[in-house]
């Protein structure tokens, strides 16, 4: 074979080979996993590796009859787990935040994984370092909004509440009904109104962003011989039964939602000139026996299957997360003119950053002083 026509072969030989390179079917590309999904299932092995959650919080949240059971049950299959989950009744938010500030004393578990409480709670727990700090958007599939993340990732939002006033809808109907906080005020109201232990809310009227201390101040103090006693979160039947009139400021919109859903006679309004919205926040203790799984249970909290359950029980859910129930009540009531203050922990943060002190002890002394001890 000649010089050209060896080159010819060549070239021939190399045209078919990139001919059948061209030609043949592609290979699919090697799967990649993600560093975050990377993270979940290290995080998803330590809980499997752990094999049980414990779970405390103030009675009211997930436990209407068979509620818990059916979240514990999708929480496992969301994951492929099968680990037990204990639930154990406790006190309120603020007593529950003190416990763990004491838990103190090397190798002692809290006595929860997951703690559960507001922006209060939150910001004094993140002070003491008794909560976690976690990059939860790094792995945490249903944790995409930055929003719901308190500083640090110390904790997560979700579930949004609106206080407002709770009142007997026998006793108040049209032109008596409250609408502002201000209606509270009139005559006869006086010894007909009640508040939660910790003033919950109305300390928050004090805000140099709200009222400001001086002016909130004033209105506490017309205010307190309204006060006839104090109701509890799930004490309601006290508003329905005639013992008292309104609550202010209340436990949420939901609740009285559900009350309502069950039959009650009782009616809900949002205070038009002091509107809130407030969250409920999940945190990981410092301390928790079984960090893993509690990490997941804060994520599965944000999916929408528990979303959506907590709503068919709860009437509430987070109001920024895709296809949310409750985004409909905001939104007509901020298209109606209600201005809403959010009460979160970086609102809170940057008041102590401002000097401002929390005139909450005040409010109480002058709303509470004089009450019955057995009302109290």
């Amino acid at each position: 074979m000649g010089r050209r026509s060896l080159r010819r072969f060549i070239v021939a030989l190399l045209a078919l080979v990139i001919l059948v390179v061209a030609c043949a079917p592609a290979r699919p590309a090697p799967a990649v996993q993600s560093k975050g999904s990377n993270e979940l299932d290290a995080i998803v092995a330590g809980a499997r590796r752990e094999g049980e959650l414990s779970l405390a919080w103030t009675p009211g949240f997930l436990d209407a009859p068979g509620e818990l059971d059916r979240h514990i049950d999708l929480f496992n299959k969301a994951y492929k787990l099968n680990l037990r989950v204990k639930f154990t009744p406790a006190r309120t938010a603020s007593e529950n935040a003190a416990r763990l500030l004491e838990e103190v004393r090397p190798g002692e578990a809290s006595f929860t994984d997951v703690f559960l409480g507001t922006e209060a709670q939150i910001t004094t727990l993140a002070r003491g370092a008794s909560l976690s700090s976690e990059m939860w958007t790094a792995w945490a599939p249903n944790i995409g909004n930055l929003k719901l993340l308190a500083p640090g990732g110390t904790a997560v939002q979700i579930q949004t509440r609106i206080p407002g006033i709770t009142y007997n809808s026998q006793r108040l109907t049209g032109g008596d009904i409250p609408r502002s906080l201000n209606d509270l005020l009139g005559a006869r109201f006086r010894g007909r109104v009640a508040t939660t232990p910790d003033v919950s809310t109305l300390d928050r009227l004090a805000s140099p962003d709200v009222w400001a201390p001086d002016r909130a101040l004033s209105f506490i103090r017309r205010l307190a011989p309204q006060i006839g006693g104090v109701i509890q979160c799930g004490e309601e039947g006290r508003i329905m039964n005639g013992e008292f009139d309104a609550l202010v400021y209340d436990c949420g919109s939901a609740r009285a939602a559900q009350l309502k859903a069950e039959g009650a006679l009782i009616g809900w309004s949002v205070p038009s000139d002091a509107a809130f919205l407030r969250y409920l926040y999940m945190g990981v203790p410092t301390r928790a026996a079984h960090p893993n799984a509690a990490k997941l249970w804060v994520n599965y909290m944000l999916g929408r299957q528990a979303q959506d359950l907590m709503f068919q029980h709860q009437f509430a859910d987070h109001h920024l997360l895709p296809g949310s129930r409750s985004f409909g009540e905001v939104d007509r009531a901020t298209k109606a003119g209600v201005k809403f203050y959010e009460l979160t922990v970086e609102s809170l943060q940057a008041e102590e950053a401002r000097g401002f002190k929390s005139t909450a002890p005040e409010i109480q002394t002058l709303l509470l002083r004089g009450l019955p001890p057995v009302r109290r």
